[in-house]
């Protein structure tokens, strides 16, 4: 099982209020248009951004003690409702359930991944559970003897894991990476063999051991299955039938570009797939080339890979700010692949930003 920190998160009482950022009336219009700002009274867990829907998702983890906060809310920028899902409904004797992935579907299904630790302190494993527009639980299941890395779901709310077997024996066992589900539960496919990772000791990951590779992601479209193997550094994209279309070396894109720069390390804030299955990165580019000259300061940066392996830079600015600025995280994307970011404004406010960099 994989060993992870547990925070134990308050819940969020959030409320739409309207961003003021420009004095001309066209930039203010716009800015309000693609700004929510949002009240906290503590900052939460994992976020989600649902353009179809205008929502935010926030996945909030649970301990013995604090069963109030094992649940996803779902705030609705535009109308100011909000609704919750009660993991611990599905679990009344965990002594924690720990909220690993979310994924929604255009539909507005949302796929929760949790690892459940029952009262008797026996590990229930990682489960899977598909809720409707409403909320409603329709799908739960077990998944399997996987440690999950990432989930997604497609328009016909078909589940997709991203995982490593659980005290898995070798790193040449061919078991599958990738596990497609039916909105049943029903396993349909099977992809991506462990063994053509075999120099890494978990392929998978969750972002703690190397950070500066960010975090292991899967979306899915019409045409592909996109996956980012943090640990490994590597971007596959598979067709519906699990053939391998495109392998990419993300880590030597990201350290070629950090040359071009001047630099020669480089730090993954955030990572997430758009819509079109590009991977955007977002981060800090730091220590000069030339270590002989002035110590630059560390500079932010924001790229993209597209599926064919292209490394694009779409914000020329970005990477002028005075030092020590942080850019706004990466929660998800617009229909139309523009990303969204999110910042905390003091101490109270959530910044929603579409546009962010």
């Amino acid at each position: 099982m994989r060993i992870f920190v547990s925070l134990v998160f308050a819940s969020l009482n959030l409320t739409l209020a309207i961003v003021p950022a420009y004095t001309q009336q066209q930039e203010q219009n716009s800015q309000e248009r693609n700004s929510f700002r949002v009240r906290l009274e503590t900052p939460g867990g994992s976020s989600l951004w649902d353009d179809s829907h205008s929502e935010l998702i926030v996945g909030n983890s649970h301990r013995q003690g604090d069963r109030s906060t094992a649940r996803v809310d779902i705030y609705n920028v535009v109308s100011g409702e909000k609704r919750s899902i009660d993991i611990l409904k599905e679990f009344p004797n965990a002594r924690y359930v720990y909220v690993e992935g979310l994924a929604v579907s255009p539909e507005g299904s949302i796929l929760v991944a949790c690892e459940v630790d029952s009262n008797e302190a026996a590990f229930a494993g990682d489960r899977l559970l598909l809720y409707d527009r409403h909320s409603a639980l329709t799908t739960s299941l077990l998944a399997g003897d996987y440690d999950v890395g990432a989930v997604a779901l497609d328009r016909q709310s078909n589940m997709y894991i991203l995982g490593s077997h659980d005290g898995e024996l070798s790193s040449k066992e061919p078991y599958p990476l990738l596990v497609k589900y039916d909105s049943y539960g029903h396993i349909t496919s099977q992809m991506l063999p462990r063994s053509l990772f075999t120099n890494f000791e978990d392929p998978v990951g969750d972002g703690i051991s190397d950070p500066r590779r960010g975090a292991t992601r899967l979306a899915v479209n019409e045409k592909a299955i996109h996956v980012y193997l943090a640990p490994a550094s590597e971007m596959v994209v598979l067709n519906q039938t699990g053939e391998i279309q495109t392998r990419v070396n993300v880590g030597r894109k990201l350290s070629e570009f950090a040359e071009t720069k001047g630099y020669k390390a480089f730090r993954v804030d955030g990572d997430e797939f758009s819509p079109s299955g590009d991977l955007w990165f977002v981060g800090v580019l730091a220590e000069p080339s030339n270590s002989t000259s002035a110590m630059p300061p560390a500079r932010n940066f924001v790229v993209r890979l597209t599926p064919a392996g292209q490394l694009q830079v779409p914000y020329k600015e970005v990477g002028e700010e005075s030092p020590g600025q942080y850019l706004p995280q990466l929660i998800g994307f617009t229909q139309s692949n523009e990303p969204v970011g999110s910042s905390s404004v003091g101490s109270d406010y959530f910044l929603v930003q579409k546009g962010p960099y």
